[in-house]
């Protein structure tokens, strides 16, 4: 029985972006190669974050100013509700990579499973992992490359059919 690993199912040196690049590029970058979400890199290659679909839709939707009660001559916000309309204003506003991506971005290591893979993609309901050898980006895992094993009559838990 093998077991599928990532580094076997991923798309090894993924297509990247510098946090400095301007989103409408990054945008034409993601429709030019058909992905749906880019990593953010430094220039020694290390992951800063990721830049997905959802954060570039988040320029075109209206912020709603965060929920509020008047009391006693003053304003309270709703619990938590200021922190999310400062997200969501400071993506609608931006400008370039490091503005809009996702800093805390989930990774897998190359030697985890496709397995774990396909579960944590179902689990987090996220389409994309950035793959990392050594503190390094080295590929990108996504529910397209899970559905190729499939297609190919692979089981992602490497058992045999």
């Amino acid at each position: 029985m093998h077991r599928i690993k990532v580094s076997e199912a991923m798309t090894p040196d993924p297509i990247t972006v510098t946090p400095d690049m301007e989103v409408a590029d990054i945008a034409k970058v993601m429709v030019d190669n058909n992905i749906g979400g880019v990593p953010v890199v430094d220039e020694d290659g290390e992951l800063l974050g990721i830049v997905t679909e959802s954060d570039l839709i988040v320029q075109d939707t209206v912020v709603k100013f965060p929920s509020f009660v008047s009391f006693l001559s003053g304003y309270v916000f709703v619990p938590g509700s200021l922190h999310k309309f400062e997200d969501k204003f400071k993506k609608a506003v931006a400008a370039t990579a490091s503005e809009v991506m996702t800093e805390d971005v989930i990774t897998l290591d190359v030697e985890d499973s496709a397995e774990d893979a396909a579960t944590m993609m179902s689990k987090k309901k996220m389409k994309r992992f950035p793959v990392i050898k050594e503190g390094r980006l080295v590929g990108i895992i996504t529910m397209a490359d899970i559905v190729k094993l499939i297609s190919r009559d692979v089981s992602v838990d490497g058992d045999e059919e």
